[in-house]
């Protein structure tokens, strides 16, 4: 049969990317602690390529035999969906595309339910074994394979008379991978690496309404309702540029602890970026570190959403060799320089930088002339007021450089070098 209004095809995978997390390891751990750990580590081992979905999705639930339906529902059903997925699905339909929800770990009776309830068309999971409403572990059917969410929208492709130039995406881990190279749109929410390295879009805001800004859905009520405040906020990026360098100026207190407790201020410093690292690890993976990771999120470029932002960890490292290799005075300074003036030079650039720089056409004379004078200013606390224009002139000049997140280390230790090859102490 041939639907002639569809006219594109959306497919939106559940676990990831409606769900909060994964529907097996929702279950695994209302199963018992062990069969927890075990789901957690072949889930690991399928996103790192060492297994398959079919032997990932048959070893889990094999573990679930003896399981209620009626315990499976209760799992099911007090899992959290992604923040507006029935207004994005009901603007979608509204506007002539057909929403499909496909996966490979969620059983078939529960995609249907969550199509129902969010508005889709229909849904397809995997089809999993039942004796007496109690759970067999054992699964079959084509989503049980690699290969069956491509043979399913191929189905669904031939019955609206749509090609694969037609159909959208929307996409958490790699075994989505074939269908996302098929596809016109395929857009990564809260997306594995594999698929954060591939995607045309990402959605890392646990917000689904993002999808219509990114398709651009015109005249819609529900989108225009949903991003009153969106468009505003991608027109001036640099709302995201000052929640980042507002981050960045808190290293100046270090100079204020390290007075104080100086050999607790650098394990804490030491201590910061691994925990940085694991939170950007679990980022770029589609998971978050407990607090740190939100912050993150809300103050990383979009450039930096498909690997490991390395800004704050630049940052820290230059704080840390200052306080080890410089005596106080200098090592106070060279931090307020890197934390206030490479904060004023990006807001500054950011707002009203016009004149761009004939060696680094990123940034602008009028950040660079911000920082200028911030450096300065800082200078001025701890050194003379010689000394202060120098240093401020030097810093300045680095700051203006294609370094990207290399500033961070090299403002601070160029700057004390500095210093103390002119004798200052």
């Amino acid at each position: 049969m041939i639907h002639s209004s569809i006219k594109k095809l959306v497919v939106m995978d559940v676990d990831g990317v409606l769900f909060k997390g994964h529907f097996i390891l929702h279950q695994a751990r209302h199963a018992g602690r062990l069969i927890y750990i075990r789901t957690a580590l072949l889930c690991f081992l399928f996103s790192i390529n060492k297994i398959s979905i079919q032997e990932l999705i048959t070893r889990v639930y094999a573990r679930f035999k003896g399981i209620t339906l009626e315990h499976a529902k209760k799992v099911y059903q007090n899992i959290t969906v992604i923040k507006h997925a029935r207004e994005t699905i009901e603007t979608l339909r509204k506007h002539g595309y057909r929403v499909v929800l496909i996966s490979s770990g969620v059983p078939d009776f529960f995609v249907k339910d969550l199509a129902t309830r969010l508005s889709a068309h229909s849904g397809y999971g995997v089809e999993i074994g039942t004796n007496n409403s109690t759970l067999t572990g054992e699964v079959f059917g084509r989503l049980s394979r690699s290969t069956g969410k491509k043979e399913i929208i191929e189905d669904l492709l031939h019955e609206n008379n749509l090609t694969w130039k037609d159909t959208i995406v929307l996409v958490d881990d790699r075994n989505n991978l074939n269908i996302m190279r098929k596809a016109s749109i395929n857009i990564g929410v809260n997306a594995h690496y594999s698929v954060r390295q591939q995607a045309q879009y990402l959605i890392d805001s646990g917000n689904l309404a993002e999808a219509l800004d990114i398709l651009d859905i015109a005249d819609a009520d529900t989108y225009k309702t949903l991003f009153a405040g969106m468009r505003k906020q991608y027109a001036h990026s640099w709302y995201q540029e000052i929640r980042r360098k507002l981050l960045h100026i808190l290293i100046a207190s270090v100079p204020i602890f390290s007075n104080l407790v100086y050999h607790t201020t650098l394990t804490v410093l030491f201590a910061l970026p691994i925990i940085y690292m694991i939170s950007e690890c679990l980022r770029i993976n589609g998971y978050s570190f407990p607090m740190l990771g939100r912050i993150t999120k809300s103050s990383i470029r979009r450039m930096e959403e498909r690997g490991v932002a390395f800004g704050p960890v630049t940052l820290i490292f230059g704080t840390i060799l200052s306080l080890l290799f410089f005596p106080p005075v200098i090592a106070s300074t060279v931090i307020l320089i890197v934390a206030f003036a490479d904060a004023a030079a990006t807001i500054v650039g950011q707002s009203m930088g016009n004149h761009r720089i004939f060696y680094n056409k990123k940034k602008s004379w009028e950040g660079t002339i911000a920082a200028w004078i911030v450096a300065f200013l800082c200078g001025c606390i701890y050194l003379p007021i010689s000394y202060a224009l120098l240093v401020a002139s030097f810093s300045s000049i680095i700051e203006s450089l294609p370094l990207k997140s290399l500033d961070n280390l090299l403002i601070p230790i160029s700057t004390g070098i500095l210093l103390m090859c002119l004798g200052y102490s």
